[in-house]
Formats: structure tokens, sequence, C-alpha cells
């Protein structure tokens, strides 16, 4: 489905019944939604840069220009405490 990393990590946020949630990055440190949300919002180059995405209840993945899920670390994934 395409959308921004911000609306994704809302529709993250809202599978997840809007609870106090961690997610991580491939490269990052765990961090609450809504401040990824913000740092996105603040600094990414295109905040409204449009992606083929996944959403699960526990992770936001890319598609590839072929339309495949991409293999690998996803770009998002919640982390359980």
């Amino acid at each position: 489905m395409e959308m921004t990393i911000i609306e994704a990590l809302e529709k993250l946020a809202e599978l997840n019944d809007y609870n106090e949630i961690l997610v991580q990055t491939n490269a990052g440190e765990p961090t609450l939604i809504e401040n990824e949300i913000d740092n996105v919002r603040n600094f990414a180059v295109d905040p409204d840069e449009i992606f083929d995405l996944q959403v699960t209840g526990e992770t936001i993945k890319a598609f590839d220009e072929n339309g495949y899920v991409k293999t690998g670390e996803p770009l998002y994934k919640v982390v359980k405490e």
C-alpha cells in the first residue's frame, strides 16, 4: 500500500490500540512511536515521500520495485518489553 512513513507509523499505532509502544529501526535504539513520528516530521528530507509499505501489528516493511516484500530487517518493528 502506498503511504508516507508517518502514515505507516500512525497505522502501526492504530493496530496496537494507540498504546505506548516502542519501535525500533534496523539502525537505531527503541523509541516511543510518538517520538519517531515527530523525528520523521522534523528531520526527514521529504516527510511526504510516498513508499510502497506493508504495515502489520508488529512491523513496517517495504516492497521492492517488483512488488515483493524486501527481505532482511523491517523498516520498523515493535519492541516488546
